[in-house]
């Protein structure tokens, strides 16, 4: 592999390592990155109260950076700069929010500042595309995650097709070729992910249950993974016992023991409104399980149905049940299906090609120069006024402080 070094790479999570495939990658691929001789450090904000996060265990690479970073205010982004400044120069990677985007923003001003931007569209979500167009000015290189992402990249950015380039998430395929079944047991469905249903429509799991409680068969499901829905989840399934339908809730599962969920499962299910490229579809079939999913970004490219999984429309529990009931009558075609997505992911996902092509595209990035962010726009958008009504003094008030800070803060580094 030709390497071109960078200094340092900086992942950046507003929420802290909360449950969730991007963190999950990150944190992988964070080590990954070392053995290739390059530095790589995780900015770990704070995380919402009550809400689940992954163990750091005794890692040296994640900086804590106090303060939640989904934030709009100025005041919060201006208390991140000490621990972003610290960490420069780097190829910075800021995820998903305004407060982290601003961050990097507000670090470009200084003229000493040495970074590069890349931004990763990780969802097809019109906050993901509103976030990386406001800070276009900094970026450097962009990242897809799907081929419809990519589509859509471009026709945002028409005179920067150059920059923007798709990579979807690498994965483990089983190890010794095929996944043992064990067809005397009931079909065993993961789903691995956060509980909630902004995004995740974790509550079409209720129905799901009733539907498949109608029908002949046993069916036993895996929940691994924690979020604000955890309580009513197991409030519904406390309440309702059905007879050949079990539910076993396994918390927040760390990631070096994921696979052993996808070992005991022989489906895993996708019930989101969006998604980018979900990493759970993609772990679970490299591990045999057979996708039974919703027609969101990733799965269209991914799943062809009868052969690698299932796609069916969102929020449709009804054709979700009949195709686990088909799975759970035809083992055969499920060993078949199972075959065919280990196959998908040795030939689609591997590690090799991923770094091969993500380092590649640091080094572009590296060699780029580093952007400022301008003067005359404020780190972070004010928020819309409702339609129809004129924006209150406060809010243009406010605006024009925000102007009028960007430009001091260039003047006192340029004094420097």
């Amino acid at each position: 592999m030709n390497i071109v070094k960078c200094p340092a790479v900086v992942f950046s999570f507003p929420e802290g390592l909360r449950c969730g495939g991007v963190v999950t990658w990150a944190l992988t691929f964070s080590k990954r990155l070392k053995q290739y001789g390059i530095s790589s450090t995780i900015i770990s904000h704070s995380p919402w109260p009550d809400q689940g996060t992954y163990d750091a265990g005794d890692r040296d690479d994640i900086l804590q950076c106090p303060g939640n970073a989904q934030t709009f205010e100025l005041n919060d982004i201006q208390g991140f700069l000490p621990v972003y400044s610290s960490v420069q120069p780097c190829v910075f990677v800021p995820n998903y929010s305004y407060g982290t985007y601003g961050a990097a923003a507000l670090a470009s001003l200084d003229p000493a500042s040495d970074l590069r931007v890349v931004a990763f569209a990780h969802a097809d979500e019109k906050t993901y595309y509103d976030t990386i167009a406001y800070y276009e000015p900094i970026i450097s290189k962009f990242i897809a995650v799907s081929s419809e992402i990519k589509e859509k990249l471009e026709r945002l950015f028409p005179l920067r097709r150059n920059d923007i380039v798709k990579l979807a998430y690498p994965v483990p395929a089983i190890r010794g070729g095929r996944k043992a079944h064990d067809h005397s047991k009931p079909l065993t469905i993961a789903y691995v992910g956060r509980l909630s249903q902004w995004q995740k429509r974790i509550f079409d799991l209720k129905e799901l249950a009733r539907r498949l409680a109608e029908r002949d068969g046993r069916y036993r499901f895996l929940i691994a993974g924690d979020g604000y829905c955890m309580t009513e989840l197991k409030s519904f399934f406390e309440n309702n016992r059905f007879q050949n339908v079990s539910v076993d809730f396994l918390g927040l599962v760390d990631h070096a023991k994921i696979n052993e969920v996808w070992a005991e499962s022989d489906v895993n299910v996708l019930f989101s409104d969006h998604e980018g490229m979900s990493i759970s579809m993609l772990e679970g079939m490299g591990q045999g399980c057979v996708p039974v999913v919703t027609k969101v970004s990733g799965t269209r490219e991914t799943v062809v149905n009868d052969k690698t999984g299932f796609i069916i429309s969102i929020g449709d529990m009804k054709a979700m049940a009949g195709a686990l009931n088909r799975l759970n009558a035809d083992r055969k075609m499920l060993e078949a299906m199972s075959d065919a997505c280990i196959e998908h992911i040795r030939a689609k996902h591997s590690f090799e090609q991923y770094d091969q092509a993500f380092i590649e595209l640091l080094g572009q990035a590296w060699s780029s120069k580093p952007s400022r962010w301008p003067a005359e726009k404020s780190v972070v958008p004010v928020k819309p006024k409702p339609a129809g009504s004129p924006a209150p003094m406060y809010r243009r008030f406010h605006q024009r402080v925000l102007l009028k800070i960007g430009r001091i803060f260039r003047g006192l580094f340029k004094r420097k």
